[in-house]
């Protein structure tokens, strides 16, 4: 679990769903226009810097109360971390992998003005746990978008499920807990109150041009919006509601002189042979190329890639990964 370094606790990136609760958060819009929903969010766009309101904050700690996870409020965006806790032992190449670090699920909720979320999400699960839970996720009307694994060597084998809905925030929320109930997922779910880290994550922050976030284990992650537009399901989308690139470190040592990095690149098609080039020549591991959402525009793949070594020359490398695609750096 992470927490922000200029947040108090309430946990992984908040980023702001974007459909069924409280009050006016970042544009969601129909795609056609001149339905009411046009006309009612067309005066009610706002962006990432904005502030939740407080009808915004209430519903999104009830969320939190029936998923039974802290989650936090981060760049327009309400988002929880689910950890697998229950899954010991997990290695890619040999290398530790923490729950915190690869071996998780993000929950985004972006509110819009009329007191609906659009929910953007995916989950680890074991082997056995994911036809139930695809099984739930019909049942509740979740949307299944993808179904694959993030790296083809996990030790014992980790599967992901994504899934989103647009609609009321706590109806929502319980088809969500009914999918995790079919996991063996522990809860309740906490935010450590003081996460440290022996990585130097600011100088990281500068050189990927993004804002550390440290979680349990002294996990370390950042998120690097793309500029252009993005839908889904017929609405735009906050660029940090789960297709921003999503990159995470994890210590490997009490020093910090060695860390595992995973940079999970959100790419549009013309940006896939140029980072995926530069990357390989690095010497990076390329773990998997998908789509993770349906009815999305444009279509993004994501590619979630490894590599082990100074925390610093891997932040340098991914970056020169990132100069290859139209993202906005802080």
């Amino acid at each position: 679990m992470k927490q922000s370094m200029d947040e108090a606790p309430t946990r992984r990136r908040m980023l702001a769903l974007g459909a069924v609760a409280g009050g006016g958060l970042f544009a969601v819009r129909k795609i056609q226009a001149g339905s009411a929903d046009d006309e009612r969010n067309e005066n009610c766009d706002h962006d990432e810097d904005d502030q939740p309101t407080t009808s915004q904050r209430s519903v999104s700690e009830e969320i939190s109360d029936i998923i039974q996870a802290d989650g936090m409020w981060s760049d327009g965006v309400y988002s929880i971390e689910v950890d697998r806790n229950d899954i010991d032992n997990v290695q890619i190449h040999g290398v530790p992998i923490k729950p915190s670090f690869e071996v998780n699920g993000t929950i985004y909720f972006q509110f819009d003005c009329s007191g609906r979320v659009m929910m953007n999400a995916d989950m680890a699960l074991k082997p056995n746990e994911t036809n139930p839970f695809i099984d739930a996720l019909l049942a509740n009307n979740l949307i299944f978008q993808a179904f694959h694994m993030h790296f083809y060597d996990f030790d014992p084998m980790v599967w992901f499920i994504h899934y989103r809905a647009f609609g009321d925030p706590l109806k929502i929320a319980h088809g969500i807990k009914d999918a995790l109930n079919q996991t063996s997922t522990p809860f309740p779910q906490t935010m450590p109150s003081n996460p440290t880290t022996p990585l130097p994550a600011d100088e990281i922050g500068k050189i990927l041009g993004a804002t550390p976030q440290i979680s349990s284990d002294g996990v370390v992650n950042y998120d690097v919006p793309r500029r252009d537009p993005v839908w889904l399901g017929g609405m735009r989308i906050n660029p940090y509601l789960n297709v921003a690139t999503a990159i995470s470190f994890e210590p490997l040592d009490q020093s910090g002189q060695t860390a595992a990095a995973v940079p999970d690149f959100g790419m549009v098609q013309q940006e896939v042979m140029p980072v995926v080039r530069v990357m390989r020549a690095q010497g990076w591991d390329v773990g998997c190329l998908y789509n993770q959402e349906t009815d999305e525009r444009p279509q993004l793949f994501f590619s979630h890639q490894l590599k082990t070594g100074d925390p610093i020359q891997l932040a340098h490398e991914i970056r020169n990964g990132l100069n290859k695609m139209d993202v906005k750096f802080q």
